[in-house]
C-alpha cells in the first residue's frame, strides 16, 4: 500500500512538472497613421462609441455620449498619446469589456490615439 502511494505521489509530481501553457498574447498591430488622410474624431471614432458602448457609457465613467465623448476621455486620462497601446480606453477595448467591438474597430481606436488623438 505505501509503495502505491509512492507511485500515485511520483506520477502526480510528474504531471505537475510536465504541464506547460503557452499563453497566447495578443499582439497589437501597429498602426500606419495616413498624414494625408487622418482619422476623425466626429466621423470615425465618436460613431463607435455611440453604436457599441453607449449602453453602459451614457452614464458610466467615462461618459460617451455625443459632445462629451473628447471632452471626458481627455480629461479622464483614459488616452495616453505617448504610449497609445497604453491607453485606457484602448485597453478596455480590447480586455473582454469592449466585447462588442471588432477588431477593425479597435485598429481605428488605436490609430486615432496615435496620430494625436485630435477632436476633429
Amino acid at each position: 500500500m505505501k509503495r502505491y502511494f509512492k507511485v500515485l505521489a511520483f506520477l502526480f509530481m510528474i504531471g505537475l512538472v510536465a504541464c506547460e501553457y503557452d499563453y497566447i498574447v495578443e499582439d497589437i498591430p501597429t498602426p500606419e497613421p495616413d498624414p494625408g488622410n487622418p482619422i476623425s474624431f466626429s466621423t470615425q471614432v465618436e460613431p463607435i462609441f455611440q453604436s457599441k458602448c453607449i449602453g453602459c457609457h451614457d452614464s458610466r465613467t467615462p461618459i460617451l455620449v455625443t459632445g462629451s465623448a473628447y471632452d471626458n476621455l481627455k480629461d479622464g486620462n483614459f488616452i495616453n498619446t505617448d504610449n497609445p497601446a497604453d491607453s485606457e480606453v484602448y485597453k478596455r477595448s480590447t480586455d473582454g469589456h469592449g466585447q462588442n467591438m471588432g477588431s477593425q474597430e479597435r485598429l481605428l481606436l488605436l490609430t486615432w490615439i496615435t496620430e494625436g488623438a485630435k477632436d476633429n
